[in-house]
């Protein structure tokens, strides 16, 4: 394993401060547990909250065999970017683990990052902050969130992107430090390959995975569904959200409802075993003011799975999917429904995205290959704080 200038220079292990709202339990923080497992001279500590809304399902923080778990209230709101961490907790773990960097997984413009970044100003000032980011639709921001979005992008050292989309954002706001692609990964022995057997006389199951919200398409694909409806088919939908009940009514009325199993939202740990129970996913994301599809975990969580995958043009949908999924252009009903009718008719056309699929995850899109590319972006950043003459040797301010 290549050196980090840390180990060469003083032969201590590099202690990181991962800042992470939702990395609540072990399932939550497979991006975490897998950087200490392929990296074990990485010395980590996570921040998270007591509690979090992930999902559409409250799950409380729990602890972790590998690394020491943080627990902070969260005040001023449950909005992701509006809400503040106990500022106590967050001094204590600073002064505690003395980290040499912090990963911070907030945006620019949130109040959680400028708060992490001025307790960070006073109690490390040396110490190099990368941000994780995912906005891919750009806003303007009235004051003081434009200021706080502008120190932000001054002060971090570095970042990483989940998809180009949002790099090209961050790079378009200004930032002109290091920025690596760096996706959502999956558990691939979790979401275990299953190969599909033949059906004889038996309805082929399409599946939606996701949060019901305005612009996940849902309408559209009400509208494509009555296209195929002389195929053998039924749909599964795991998700809850405020287009539950537009959805349903949809299918009532276009005689489709009986075809549907509604199982609303779940928790994590059990999705894997409903991916195991489609022949395919759809994912009809659609592009709003609010919403273009920053990654979509579910299109690898499903492709690990070995189940066929149907996207739109939407935001990192094709990025993510390359040529081991079906594309179609978003707000398209007529092409998705052509799409599902030939993948339902088609069982070497399943078995081959299949396939594809799940080497496309394993060869980008597993948790072991986001560890390294995660470490790559941190030895770059200590390796450039090394060649500006800083000690490494981390002071805190009592």
């Amino acid at each position: 394993m290549e050196e980090t200038d840390i180990q060469t220079r003083t032969g201590e292990r590099i202690r990181v401060l991962r800042v992470a709202h939702a990395s609540l339990t072990p399932a939550l923080r497979e991006r975490e547990r897998a950087l200490v497992k392929v990296y074990p001279d990485i010395d980590l500590e996570v921040l998270t909250t007591l509690r979090w809304h992930e999902a559409g399902v409250y799950v409380e923080a729990t602890d972790d065999d590998l690394f020491p778990v943080t627990r902070s209230r969260s005040y001023l709101s449950n909005h992701i970017q509006l809400f503040a961490y106990d500022p106590r907790t967050l001094i204590a773990t600073l002064r505690r683990h003395r980290p040499h960097l912090i990963d911070m997984n907030h945006e620019p413009y949130s109040i959680a990052c400028a708060e992490v970044l001025a307790i960070c100003d006073f109690l490390t000032p040396g110490v190099p902050v990368v941000m994780q980011v995912a906005q891919n639709i750009p806003h303007r921001y009235p004051p003081p969130i434009s200021w706080l979005q502008r120190r932000a992008l001054r002060r971090v050292s570095a970042a990483y992107a989940c998809s180009e989309d949002s790099r090209e954002l961050l790079r378009a706001k200004g930032f002109d430090k290091p920025v690596a692609i760096v996706p959502f990964g999956v558990n691939t022995e979790a979401f275990a390959y299953r190969r599909a057997g033949t059906r004889i006389d038996h309805a082929l199951t399409i599946g939606f995975v996701g949060r019901m919200l305005p612009g996940k398409g849902l309408g559209v694909l009400a509208d494509a569904l009555p296209r195929i409806a002389n195929e053998n088919w039924k749909l599964l939908v795991v998700g809850e959200g405020p287009e539950r009940k537009r959805f349903e009514q949809a299918l009532v009325e276009r005689s489709l409802i009986d075809r549907a199993e509604f199982v609303g939202a779940v928790p994590y740990e059990e999705v894997p075993d409903y991916y195991h129970r489609m022949d395919m996913l759809v994912m009809p994301t659609r592009t709003t003011k609010r919403i273009r599809e920053q990654f979509g975990r579910v299109l690898v969580e499903a492709m690990s799975s070995g189940v066929p995958v149907l996207g739109t043009t939407c935001g990192a949908i094709p990025e993510v999917l390359a040529s081991a999924g079906m594309i179609v252009a978003e707000d398209d009903a007529a092409a998705m429904g052509e799409a599902l009718r030939q993948l339902l008719r088609d069982e070497t056309l399943r078995e081959r995205l299949a396939k594809a699929g799940r080497a496309r995850v394993e060869q980008h899109y597993s948790w072991e290959q986001v560890a390294r590319k995660t470490y790559s972006l941190f030895q770059q950043v200590l390796r450039g704080k090394a060649a500006t003459g800083v000690s490494h040797h981390v002071e805190v301010a009592a």
